[in-house]
Formats: C-alpha cells, sequence, structure tokens
C-alpha cells in the first residue's frame, strides 16, 4: 500500500514529535474516488481499521446497486506515543474490500459506473459459482443427509438459482391476520378463516371484494342454521304463567285449573 510521504513538523521542547502527512498528497488523494457495483441479491458489511463498509443488495428489477467510495485516512501506531498518518485512496479501499466477493457479483466499475459487458461478466461469473456451490451441496447430502453439513452460502446459491433441493428447504413465516388472529400467507388477498380482506387492491383484480364475501357468508347463513347440535329457538322462560294471567283476566279458563291433591283433601275434611 503507497504512503503520503510524511513532512518533518518541527520540534517542540519538552514533547514528543508527531509525524504528519504531506498536506498535498492527502488532497490529491482525497479527490479520488472509486464506484463499487454489486449483481448480488445479499447485502454485504465489511469492517476495517479506517470504517465499515456496507456494499448494497441488487434489489428485485434493478440491474445492479452502487457504492461509491472516497479516500480515507488512517494511522500507524509507532509506539512511544507517535502516530503515523496517512491516507488511502478510494480504489486502494475497493480493491481491499472486494478480495472475497469477486464469486458473488460484486466488482470493481473502471468509470462511475458500470458499462453492460463488465455487469454480463460479474453475473456470469456469480451464476457459475452459485452453480458450483449447489453441486457441493448435492455431494455432501448424497454423503449422509445431515443438514449441519450444508452451509447458509449453499442454501444462498440455491435459492438464487431457483434450484429445488431438499437441504435447502425453508420454512415459510406466516403473517397474522389483524381481524381474526389466526395464521395467513403473507401477501393473500382474503382471509381463508374469517374471510376478511387483507388486500383491497389484489381482491378488487381477483373479483374477491365485499360482494364476494357478502355471498360466501350467505351462504354459509342456512347452513349454520340447520348444523347439528344446535338448539332450535324457545319460548322464554315464564311464558306459559304469563299467559295463565292473560287468561284469568280476559275470563278464559286458566291452562292449570286443578289444585294440588293435598289442598283438596283438607278441604273435604274441614266441610
Amino acid at each position: 500500500m503507497a504512503l503520503a510521504s510524511p513532512a518533518a513538523a518541527p520540534a517542540i521542547p519538552g514533547t514528543r514529535r508527531e509525524i504528519l502527512p504531506n498536506a498535498g498528497a492527502a488532497n490529491a488523494d482525497a479527490a479520488q474516488t472509486a464506484a463499487i457495483a454489486s449483481v448480488s441479491e445479499q447485502d454485504w458489511y465489511v469492517s476495517r481499521t479506517h470504517g465499515v463498509y456496507h456494499i448494497p443488495a441488487c434489489a428485485k428489477g434493478e440491474a445492479f446497486a452502487l457504492l461509491l467510495l472516497t479516500a480515507r485516512g488512517d494511522a500507524i501506531d509507532l509506539g512511544d506515543n507517535r502516530r503515523f498518518p496517512f491516507t488511502i485512496s478510494a480504489r486502494e479501499i475497493a480493491e481491499d474490500l472486494l478480495q472475497d466477493l469477486h464469486d458473488h457479483g460484486v466488482f470493481l466499475c473502471a468509470g462511475a459506473r458500470p458499462t453492460p459487458e463488465e455487469l454480463s461478466a460479474a453475473r456470469a461469473r456469480r451464476d457459475d459459482y452459485y452453480h458450483r456451490l449447489v453441486g457441493e451441496g448435492d455431494t455432501m447430502w448424497a454423503r449422509g443427509h445431515s443438514f449441519r453439513e450444508i452451509s447458509d452460502l449453499h442454501r444462498r446459491a440455491a435459492i438464487a438459482l431457483g434450484a429445488e433441493r431438499e437441504w435447502a428447504w425453508v420454512p415459510l413465516r406466516l403473517a397474522e391476520c389483524p381481524a381474526c388472529g389466526e395464521k395467513v400467507k403473507p401477501g393473500v388477498a382474503i382471509c381463508k378463516h374469517c374471510r376478511a380482506i387483507l388486500d383491497a387492491e389484489k381482491a378488487a383484480r381477483h373479483g374477491l371484494g365485499a360482494a364476494s364475501a357478502a355471498t360466501h357468508a350467505a351462504a354459509l347463513a342456512p347452513a349454520t342454521a340447520n348444523a347439528p347440535g344446535t338448539t332450535p329457538a324457545t319460548a322464554p322462560a315464564g311464558s306459559n304463567a304469563n299467559a295463565s294471567r292473560i287468561a284469568a283476566h280476559s275470563g278464559a279458563p286458566d291452562a292449570h285449573p286443578s289444585a294440588p291433591p293435598e289442598t283438596a283433601a283438607r278441604d273435604k275434611l274441614k266441610k
């Protein structure tokens, strides 16, 4: 790594001398920039003493993701409270970050933005590397069907290529319906449990709007009313007593005119 040539600083009596870089060289390096392009679907974080760098993932529908780098400053500890500051150019930083990322479709652009040829070569390099990883995963799986031997890198490669493998199976995360709380697949238009509309635009596009939900509810109503185990409607408690009172006031015979047998026997003995 090229270091900026130091400039001698005047010594101050009673203090240790601090070595400073050449200011002109530092300004020249700081003016340089470098562009890192990525066709990978994964985010990458690389940590160095002069900073932590985030290479963003290439979003779906986009041709590439771009990270612009500028020069950074760092310092070497010389001991005895002495430090040697220097400037690292943007291109040197980019080359250092990409040591293990070339096969994933991450590369240093020759200019400010990647050319179609650079993007095509990066995709071919990435796909070739992913195919090799999938082949390695198949070999390890055939040896003993052990998930422990399969790394996340092999699984990502299979998912990125759309290769269905038993060892690359990823469980589907279910979402919670805000209406009934049951688990549903993410992105569905209507909840299959309570028929709540979760995505109005998608439901309308497929003819599954409010009218469809109402039709479904109407179709279920007769079946629910006649379902086994349902209790038929009964008269409320006390309705017979009310009917007897009404009959007595209206002159109609009581529904229960006879007295209990014990009361009738006592009345006969008294007479």
